[in-house]
């Protein structure tokens, strides 16, 4: 079997992927999803050593086999700190790399074999698919220690609740601060494509308070005024990648002493402020959300109001017990 580094046999993999684009077999954003994932994959190291430099035929050994090295893949992936949907979906891209290998003779057996990428592991902000509150004061801390330039940004995003490919494709024709509220109509999809919001209700108006309003006029004016077209929030005119805001959260975060959040970890605050003030008005709340149906929004948030409803009757039984002493 020929030497052939993994560098050039992912090369060959792009350039097959090229071709089936011409045939028209997917778009172009797929495609330029498909190179990112390329890129990526020779990024990734097997014993140290990056895979764009190994020597494809011998990267399953005796002692290398398909689980070790399936193993120190999944752990590079999940350093990513991205969704589990977008770390499955690169998992799955690098198995359609290393499977192409294997069909194409580059390699005597599949790098991978038959290893699944983990079962989800809910984090501490989301248990059994429920929400858990995170406090005011944690959220003012992370923006005292968010970089100056992406500050708004994420107060922005805990101050509305949009989802991250909302806020991404947000334009300044979108904010009244007249009416004060925030039109959302379109969002940033997967591949970076451009279309209608998640669900049908995701087309929704959101309120806009004074404190964000504000910010938001100095923030325009410090833009020079730019058209009501132009992206509000933005990186030299282009759309600010979703893995950069992610970055800058977790910076925060670690910089401010607290335990790392998500972005949507933002919208989840956002939400817990909706049920403190509409807490008995669930059409209201799932209409600023932009949820499918009330149904969703008992599914994730529902527990708080449990919460809330149990901590008011154990507040009056011991008013009750305490009023008898």
């Amino acid at each position: 079997m020929k030497t052939i580094l993994g560098r050039t046999a992912t090369d060959k993999w792009l350039a097959y992927q090229s071709k089936r684009f011409d045939r028209h077999e997917f778009l172009k954003q797929e495609l330029h999803y498909k190179i990112n994932a390329a890129n990526k994959f020779l990024a990734l190291k097997v014993d140290g050593k990056k895979i764009a430099d190994w020597n494809i035929t011998k990267l399953v050994s005796d002692t290398r086999t398909p689980a070790t090295i399936a193993a120190q893949i999944i752990d590079q992936i999940m350093a990513y700190d991205l969704s589990y949907k977008t770390m499955i979906g690169y998992y799955n891209t690098f198995r359609s790399i290393f499977s192409f290998f294997l069909d194409s003779g580059y390699t005597h057996s599949f790098a991978l074999g038959m290893v699944k990428f983990p079962k989800r592991q809910h984090t501490s902000f989301d248990v059994e698919n429920k929400a858990i509150k995170i406090s005011k004061d944690r959220i003012q801390t992370i923006l005292s220690k968010t970089d100056a330039e992406y500050k708004l940004a994420v107060k922005f995003a805990a101050y509305t609740g949009l989802r991250q490919g909302e806020q991404r494709e947000l334009r300044w024709k979108d904010i009244s601060f007249d009416n004060k509220t925030i039109s959302v109509t379109r969002c940033v999809q997967l591949f970076d494509t451009v279309g209608f919001t998640k669900t049908k209700n995701g087309q929704r108006q959101v309120p806009l308070s004074e404190s964000l309003a504000q910010d938001l006029k100095v923030y325009r004016l410090l833009q020079g005024v730019p058209d009501k077209e132009a992206l509000v929030f933005q990186n030299n005119g282009k759309r600010i990648f979703g893995q950069k805001l992610r970055d800058v959260l977790k910076k925060a975060c670690k910089k401010a002493g607290v335990e790392v959040i998500r972005w949507h970890d933002l919208r989840h605050f956002f939400a817990s402020i909706l049920l403190q003030t509409y807490g008995d008005d669930l059409h209201k709340v799932t209409s600023f959300m932009g949820h499918g149906s009330i149904e969703m929004t008992r599914k994730v948030y529902g527990h708080w109001l449990d919460d809330r409803k149990r901590n008011a009757e154990d507040a009056a039984k011991l008013d009750e017990a305490l009023s008898c002493l």
